[in-house]
């Protein structure tokens, strides 16, 4: 045998083994390696990622849950249509949230970040999140947690001892996964301008660069709208302008859909998620319209506030959608 190919097949020999062991670390090493070399922004995409898939297919189905096991009917929403559209959340089916759970989202999602010494808070907050759902994971086992979104009605009650105990623990959980986000979704956009701008500079302004672009100002949007509101700053004007620049951003992707543009392999996943959040993206823009609409007419505190509500989980069925897809292709 060729000694110079005993070294590559002896490697490869070699990583499965480890794989085979258990040692995940020379694996995220090399991962990290890798991406490092293309771009320092590539890395720490890849070392986020991990949390951001934990967040994504099981901390938006626990919410979800969780608000219902306190009122099944949403307070929000007495129409009906959080039932109605409740599979924009079923990344993977809340059916199987438990098992993702414990696959997905254990103490090794901060590993690949300890590994690249990005961002030790986030690693430290990502590490208390999972604490936080191991503490309150036995609880919910107790009960049809995760399928209580589907029933108008709770399946199951705590004894009172227990329900206290569980919101306790609810709470700790609640308020670690809301700083791990804060921090996420900070960190994640500005990797997101980083990588456009990345993009731009290799292949120009492409079907690649228009999705991301849109996704982007999709965030910024529902930041301008939660700041405005939190602050009491937004104007129908702004928020006026900025629902206009979401349209602006999705309509200039539009001309990439055409057959004459498709030109490439490397083009059909970009227009298979451009087709797949069409729905989505049309109800977050109407949600904002809505908002807009009923501002101007003087509606009531309650009103707006529920238009506000719509806006937030539009926004979050696009993410869901866009996220599970985007984790499927690339």
């Amino acid at each position: 045998m060729n000694p110079n190919f005993l070294f590559p097949v002896g490697l490869v020999l070699g990583l499965v083994l480890m794989g085979l062991t258990g040692a995940s670390k020379p694996f995220a090493r090399i991962d990290l390696w890798l991406d490092n070399h293309d771009a320092p922004v590539t890395a720490q995409a890849n070392a986020q990622s991990p949390v951001i898939d934990c967040l994504n297919r099981v901390d938006v189905h626990w919410r979800v849950a969780y608000a219902l096991y306190q009122r099944p009917q949403n307070p929000a929403d007495p129409t009906g249509a959080w039932e109605a559209n409740q599979h924009d959340f079923n990344d993977n089916g809340p059916w199987n949230v438990g098992y993702v759970q414990k696959d997905i989202c254990s103490a090794k999602i901060s590993e690949k970040l300890n590994l690249l010494q990005y961002d030790k808070p986030i690693s430290l907050m990502a590490d208390r999140y999972v604490q936080a759902l191991q503490r309150v994971t036995p609880l919910t086992e107790q009960i049809n947690f995760y399928r209580e979104r589907f029933f108008s009605s709770r399946t199951y009650d705590f004894a009172p001892a227990v329900a206290s105990q569980f919101k306790l623990k609810a709470d700790d959980y609640l308020e670690a996964s809301t700083v791990l986000k804060q921090r996420v979704e900070t960190l994640d956009l500005e990797q997101r301008r980083q990588q456009i701008k990345l993009l731009e500079t290799r292949l120009g302004k492409d079907i690649h660069w228009y999705l991301l672009a849109y996704m982007i100002q999709a965030k910024d949007t529902l930041n301008l709208v939660s700041e405005g509101v939190k602050n009491r700053s937004l104007t129908p004007q702004a928020l006026a302008k900025t629902t206009e620049d979401l349209q602006r951003a999705w309509d200039s992707g539009q001309p990439f859909l055409r057959p004459q543009f498709a030109q490439s392999d490397r083009d059909k996943v970009p227009i298979y998620l451009y087709s797949e959040i069409a729905r989505p993206t049309q109800q977050y823009l109407k949600a904002l319209g809505t908002l807009h609409k009923d501002w101007q007419n003087k509606a009531q505190p309650q009103r707006l506030s529920d238009d506000f509500y719509t806006v937030t989980r539009s926004y979050d069925a696009l993410i869901s959608y866009y996220n599970r897809l985007a984790r499927a292709e690339y």
